[in-house]
């Protein structure tokens, strides 16, 4: 176990992976406040599981991107061994918020080891049952290597 923050011996906890999940915590509704151009009419949630395969405690930590000048503090956390959390819209709007009319961003989670890290997207019409589903795997980055170059160019390039 490590030393206490501010203590001679501490160890800075070293978050080798990253991972940027995409999420959409939206209403978008025509002719109201909560009209939006970046989806179809329609209510969205996410919710993103992160799972710790290994057998030891695993640190791990949190931050929306929202925008380019809109990054929030990271929220740490710990999960025990072949533990699970769920970081769902209500937990992010708990976490980070509030957002008055829902977000819609990246959740970019730095941890100690590799997690298995799954975005479930749901969708449907306003006052409605989810009319669709998707589940997909989040890829896993190491932090401190370079990536490979990408034939995208920067905003503003």
């Amino acid at each position: 176990m490590a030393a206490p923050k501010g203590s001679a011996g501490a160890e800075e906890t070293q978050f080798r992976f990253q991972y940027a999940a995409k999420f959409l915590c939206i209403a978008n509704i025509p002719g109201t406040s909560a009209t939006t151009t970046s989806v179809h009419p329609g209510t969205y949630s996410t919710a993103i599981n992160i799972h710790n395969p290994n057998e030891e405690v695993v640190r791990l930590r949190e931050k929306l991107a929202l925008g380019p000048e809109f990054i929030t503090s990271f929220v740490e956390d710990r999960l025990n061994a072949d533990a699970m959390i769920r970081i769902d819209c209500s937990e992010i709007s708990s976490r980070f918020g509030p957002f008055i009319h829902g977000s819609e961003g990246f959740l970019i989670i730095e941890s100690s080891h590799s997690l298995d890290v799954i975005a479930v997207y749901t969708a449907g019409p306003v006052g409605e049952q989810v009319a669709s589903i998707d589940v997909e795997r989040v890829q896993e980055r190491l932090l401190g290597q370079e990536q490979p170059a990408s034939s995208t160019r920067s905003r503003g390039q």
